[in-house]
């Protein structure tokens, strides 16, 4: 879609200093020019680094690997390395984890469901719904639902079925515990956890399933006489109700268990199981609801440390992007982590959006991270962009003054903060970014579906090509687009000698309606 590859370029243009500066050093840098930086404490990976100067301490630790306890309050994530250094990774006597409990909502639903609270009394359906301990969700013939289960992972939920929710988030055993009760029909449970402290079980009247790893994809079918489990991905522990068995189950795996007590049966994942058909018409309302009538929202990632939250609004035609500096205090969201950088070492994209939906208050469903090596790739992929050069970058670039059209060297050139200063640097950003965002409004610049298939290979991101194409036809249909910049409102704070940008939450959550 045009506008995640103009969101895409705009970042290119709209990165910090560091990054085009990085990229020159980089590629004129030689083995001798290296520096070694030998990294000891807890991190995942220890040693010592080979690296060209200009490697900022974020991308040595985003390499080394971070542990959920590992200490890095210590580090500023944008120092540039100049020589050989040691870094000391210390050890937090307690993880990184949520201050604020996630919750259980009703993301979206089709036919009649009924929501029943632990007292008998029936509540209101309605998207985003927050569902309670002892809720049961009921569906009815041909009627579909999905939840949302802190934050990451999602369930959804055929029709026929009852499913209870019994645990949120309850401490067990130094585990946060969630678990739900599938008294009949089938869902499918897509789990992700978010560090690992998390447990996730479902409860069927034989057995109960318990969610191992870092997350699963498994579909239950409740039947009258069995059970069937069905393993995607992932992988999980499934336990008889009386104890007397259990098994592993792994990717690819089918189980079956029976109501009288034979043993279990595991056999491989037979090919017409395909939960993505059994819950196709629900993902097509859910994705036809929102294309209608909801904002297309994703975080943009520069690694080291450059956010932009976009919201697309196709019915107003309008595109916001928030600047999010990667020094943005989260203190109240997390405990053991102090700003969005370091966010994004200890959970990556997912954590970050997470963090961001709770400042902005709005979904964030999609992420793309960027990185140095895209920031080239896709600089080159433009082919030219067409501005206004001003005098002095002009002068720089050996051009006439007025409207020309760069080429990828030119334009890392232009975008160059060295150039001319750091105001000039900022207007031109914005110039390019503008620049992009009328190409694609005139239709100047043209998507393929092989390109975007080309632009997001590889990169890490959770967009499909299909989405970026539909958003991209969608875009299309739209004449009047207009682009508006944010900044995202901080203010400072001094606590204990330092100071913090501390997000101004109600500014933030109503910053896009200003």
């Amino acid at each position: 879609m045009s506008v995640i590859y103009c969101a895409m370029i705009l970042f290119i243009a709209w990165q910090a200093t560091r990054l085009i500066t990085i990229a020159g050093k980089t590629s004129s840098a030689t083995a001798s020019d290296d520096c070694l930086v030998t990294i000891q404490g807890n991190v995942i990976r220890p040693g010592t680094y080979r690296v060209a100067p200009g490697m900022t301490h974020f991308e040595i630790l985003k390499v080394a690997g971070i542990r959920p306890t590992s200490d890095i309050s210590g580090f500023d994530l944008t120092r540039q390395i100049s020589g050989n250094q040691q870094m000391d990774v210390g050890t937090m006597p307690n993880p990184v984890t949520l201050k604020k409990a996630e919750t259980v909502n009703l993301e979206f639903f089709m036919g009649q469901v009924s929501i029943i609270a632990a007292d008998g009394k029936s509540r209101t359906t309605e998207e985003g719904l927050e569902i309670a301990e002892g809720d049961r969700i009921l569906t009815d013939e041909k009627a579909q639902a999905e939840i949302a289960i802190n934050g990451f992972s999602r369930v959804d939920i055929d029709e026929y079925s009852e499913y209870v929710i019994d645990k949120i988030n309850v401490e067990e055993k130094g585990k946060k515990m969630a678990s739900v009760f599938l008294k009949s029909g089938a869902s499918w449970q897509k789990i992700v956890y978010a560090n690992k402290t998390e447990v996730f079980k479902v409860a069927t009247p034989f057995a109960t399933i318990t969610v191992a790893g870092t997350g699963a994809d498994f579909m239950i079918m409740v039947k009258q006489d069995e059970v069937d489990i069905h393993d995607i991905d992932g992988l999980l522990l499934v336990e008889r109700v009386a104890g007397a068995e259990a098994i592993n189950m792994i990717a690819g795996q089918s189980a079956v268990i029976f109501r009288d007590n034979r043993p279990i049966q595991v056999t491989q994942l037979a090919a017409e199981v395909n939960p993505a058909d059994r819950f196709s018409i629900l993902t097509k309302a859910k994705t036809d609801f929102v294309m209608r009538h909801m904002p297309f929202q994703f975080l943009l990632c520069a690694v080291p440390g450059v956010y932009y939250f976009i919201s697309i609004q196709f019915e107003t035609g309008k595109v916001h992007s928030v600047h999010i500096p990667g020094s943005t205090s989260i203190e109240e969201f997390v405990q053991g982590c102090s700003t969005l950088d370091q966010a994004f070492l200890y959970g990556g994209a997912v954590f970050v959006s997470t963090l961001v939906e709770q400042i902005m208050d709005s979904r964030i469903p999609k992420y793309i991270i960027i990185t140095k090596d895209d920031l080239n790739r896709m600089a080159a992929t433009i082919g030219g962009i067409s501005m206004n050069v001003d005098e002095k970058a002009a002068s720089a670039l050996r051009v006439p003054r007025g409207l020309q059209k760069l080429n990828n060297a030119q334009l890392l050139k232009y975008l160059n903060p060295s150039l001319s200063g750091t105001k000039d640097f900022e207007m031109r950003q914005n110039q390019t970014m503008r620049a992009v965002f009328e190409g694609f409004r005139s239709k100047n610049i043209v998507l393929t579906a092989l390109l975007s298939e080309q632009l997001i290979s590889a990169m890490e991101t959770n967009f499909t090509s299909n989405e970026i194409m539909n958003n991209y036809t969608k875009f299309s249909e739209i004449k009047n687009w207009t682009y508006i910049e944010h900044e995202l409102p901080l203010k400072q704070v001094v606590q204990n000698g330092k100071t913090r940008d501390d997000p101004n939450l109600e500014e933030c959550k109503t910053l896009l309606q200003k």
